[in-house]
């Protein structure tokens, strides 16, 4: 996949496109990127058109949601859908200003937009002026499409965020169509887990990124020696009078130095919230208990 930063800089003809912040590429988002890759065929390109940074952040900075998918996994995701092509749009408050005939007139010095795929909800340009109604009035073809829903619930952005951040990880997983994942660089923390019999990789992860409630978790844990079960804290560490948020994995038969290396977790079910243990001994029982439920739920499936 070719990604655009800005109007694509050799025009690239035919095009069946979609637009969208595309945050967290769930199962809604994969409808809209399978129908253009199918309705392109042969004969266009299959585009999807983004925003960077996400609008919100730039119209409404004190509402600026966490983000599901940092820009490098959101690319990653819709390539893996079979778009040929990722047109980033450089949102600020200028081109928040731009008249819906201004935006497309814009997309259309980079490509022949010969089709428009859209969600139920697609609206764009100043004011969120335009959607499929105006488009078809000005003779463009639009393909809506239907919402999603998972078990009578909507599937959106908002909703797997809320998901995620309440901990719900198996029913983030649902509306996403995979498990939700975190990645960082694995840095030196307080050697707790070490101390306990349990050592543990201390993720620094992308401060835009929405991480998971505090909570234990099960999960897998890529690392550049393959994948293994784990045991994943995210919290403040009560037991040890609190502190900053910390998401730390403990991977199971593995025994090697992760430090600077990049590690993605990827988080199955929550087992239990974060808890505030009266001894250390009792921490070291659940940590224990933690480690034999991780590998009961991933061995079983």
């Amino acid at each position: 996949m070719q990604t655009h930063r800005g109007v694509p800089a050799r025009p690239l003809g035919p095009a069946v496109i979609t637009i969208g912040s595309f945050d967290g590429v769930h199962l809604a988002h994969q409808r809209l990127f399978r129908q253009v890759v199918a309705d392109a065929g042969a004969d266009a390109a299959p585009v999807a058109v983004t925003f960077e940074p996400h609008p919100r952040c730039v119209l409404q900075p004190d509402h600026c949601p966490r983000l599901l998918t940092v820009f490098d996994e959101k690319a990653a995701l819709i390539e893996a859908n079979g778009l040929s092509d990722l047109v980033v749009i450089p949102f600020d408050r200028n081109f928040s200003q731009k008249s819906p005939a201004e935006f497309m007139a814009w997309l259309s010095d980079g490509m022949e937009v010969t089709q428009v795929v859209a969600g139920y909800d697609f609206v764009f340009g100043r004011q969120r002026a335009g959607n499929s109604v105006w488009l078809r009035e000005r003779g463009y073809r639009v393909v809506e499409v239907p919402q999603v829903e998972v078990d009578g619930r909507l599937v959106h952005s908002s909703a797997v965020r809320g998901l995620v951040g309440s901990g719900e990880v198996g029913a983030a997983a649902e509306l996403l169509g995979r498990h939700y994942s975190l990645h960082g660089v694995v840095v030196e923390g307080h050697k707790r887990g070490r101390e306990l019999g349990f050592p543990t990789a201390n993720l620094a992860v992308d401060r835009d990124k929405a991480v998971p409630g505090p909570s234990a978790y099960a999960g897998w844990a890529r690392t550049p020696w393959g994948e293994h079960m784990a045991a994943v804290s995210v919290g403040h560490q009560p037991t040890f009078g609190g502190g900053d948020l910390s998401i730390e994995a403990h991977l199971l038969d593995f025994d090697a130095n992760l430090y600077g290396q990049d590690v993605e977790v990827r988080f199955v079910q929550r087992l239990h919230p974060d808890i505030r243990f009266p001894t250390v001994a009792a921490l070291v029982e659940q940590i224990g208990q933690d480690v034999d439920d991780t590998r009961r739920l991933l061995a079983a499936g």
